[in-house]
């Protein structure tokens, strides 16, 4: 259920995320490529295009775009965490992992591309791993929602830390736009476990 969850989440980052700063610091010479103009407007419309098509599961043409945007704009870590993306739906990764090493390298406070970083050592069963890195999203984030959902499945599940888990629901539930019914349920229910246990 819980891994099912960590998946939709994940696909709901590309529709906000990494799309940070395009459109800025906009220099005419990299616009070599098909689609590249000197208009950021209209690199932004094609940026979000991108997202459309990773949105829609539409992962070849989301592809193309992005890596178009990482031979022209070089810098933006955006292009490169998504790409991340699309390797992760892929199930490739070691791929994944290397576009989102070079995501944070363009960027070290891209929240995103740590979350994403976590979610691949939490995959490979390296909870330690996983945990610092979901921690160092919300550091670089501290509104970042899905972030703290991940911290609170690690805590919950695998950690059984219940305190902890609590936490970081209540402040998933807080950030979301949307009611999650299935999680509230499932945080009153930790909170009845809690007070059974303190009994």
């Amino acid at each position: 259920m819980y891994y099912t969850r960590i998946i939709i989440i994940l696909s709901l980052l590309s529709l906000s995320a990494c799309s940070q700063h395009i459109g800025q610091e906009y220099d005419e010479n990299s616009a070599q490529s098909e689609g590249f103009t000197s208009d950021p407007e209209s690199e932004i419309r094609l940026y979000q295009q991108a997202i459309m098509h990773l949105r829609d599961n539409d992962l070849d043409m989301a592809k193309d775009i992005l890596v178009a945007f990482t031979k022209n704009r070089p810098e933006l870590a955006g292009p490169w965490a998504n790409l991340g993306l699309i390797k992760i739906k892929d199930n490739d990764l070691d791929a994944a992992e290397k576009l989102l090493k070079i995501a944070v390298e363009k960027n070290p406070k891209m929240a995103q591309a740590y979350n994403l970083l976590g979610f691949i050592e939490n995959k490979r069963g390296n909870l330690q791993q996983a945990k610092r890195l979901y921690t160092q999203a919300i550091q670089h984030k501290h509104d970042y929602a899905v972030a703290h959902y991940n911290l609170a499945l690690l805590y919950d599940i695998y950690y059984q830390e219940t305190e902890k888990a609590i936490v970081h629901y209540q402040r998933y539930l807080e950030l979301i736009e949307h009611s999650d019914q299935e999680t509230i349920d499932w945080l009153n229910e930790l909170k009845r476990s809690l007070e059974r246990k303190v009994l």
